[in-house]
């Protein structure tokens, strides 16, 4: 097996560049349901992140990040601009297809190997610049943020109570950015998010005005897919 190096989710430069804390998961939920102790703070030093990659694909998902990056100040700008919005409407121009593809491979970083063998046309669309398209059943969701908190989920299952709509997805969340991953055709965990899927159609080359109308949600704790 190759080694594994650190990969930042998201990239270092969208303000993944300063230390971490977050509560120790089981220990967290032991103290939530079971009245245990409260959780061992972890911090991680280098920002959030986890050894995922090996070097080479380290290296080539390092060609999306800076887009990436450069999307993510974009929109940090709108929401500074604007204290109060509860929605904003934006035209950046934005290389669709990277920016994309960099979502996807911090999907599958965030998310357990069993989640890239599944669904292999994924890891087929980050490793294959010049393909487009997401897997069947695929679908991304967006959203802004504020929060100084931040939360990753992979796995994520959530059933709607009055529709009974079951979502099945990863979740990243990580000011400005609500970043949700559906799988199976499932539908978002919260019906405001944004689909953009339609970003994964562009060509590599290609560099578009790329309108967008995102809510600026607040995150509910540490419970997945939940929102104010």
């Amino acid at each position: 097996m190759k080694p594994l190096y650190f990969e930042h989710v998201p990239p270092r430069g969208a303000y993944n560049n300063f230390p971490r804390f977050r509560p120790d998961a089981r220990q967290y939920l032991a103290h939530l349901y079971q009245g245990g102790p409260a959780p061992e703070v972890i911090q991680e030093s280098r920002g959030a992140g986890a050894y995922t990659l090996c070097e080479v694909c380290n290296k080539r998902c390092g060609r999306y990040a800076m887009e990436f990056i450069e999307w993510a100040v974009f929109w940090q700008s709108a929401l500074d601009a604007a204290p109060l919005a509860q929605v904003l409407i934006a035209a950046p121009m934005t290389r669709r297809s990277r920016v994309m593809k960099e979502i996807v491979a911090m999907t599958l970083s965030a998310s357990p190997p069993r989640t890239g063998r599944i669904n292999d046309g994924l890891r087929r669309y980050v490793w294959n610049s010049e393909l487009n398209g997401l897997s069947t059943g695929v679908r991304v969701y967006a959203a802004l943020t504020r929060d100084k908190d931040s939360r990753q989920a992979a796995g994520g299952a959530n059933v709607n109570t009055e529709t009974g709509a079951a979502s099945i997805f990863t979740e990243i969340a990580f000011a400005p950015f609500i970043l949700v991953t559906s799988f199976l055709d499932s539908p978002p965990p919260d019906p405001r998010l944004v689909d953009i899927s339609h970003l994964a159609a562009a060509g590599y080359k290609d560099r578009e005005i790329t309108q967008l109308t995102l809510p600026v949600l607040r995150l509910h704790g540490h419970y997945q897919g939940t929102y104010r």
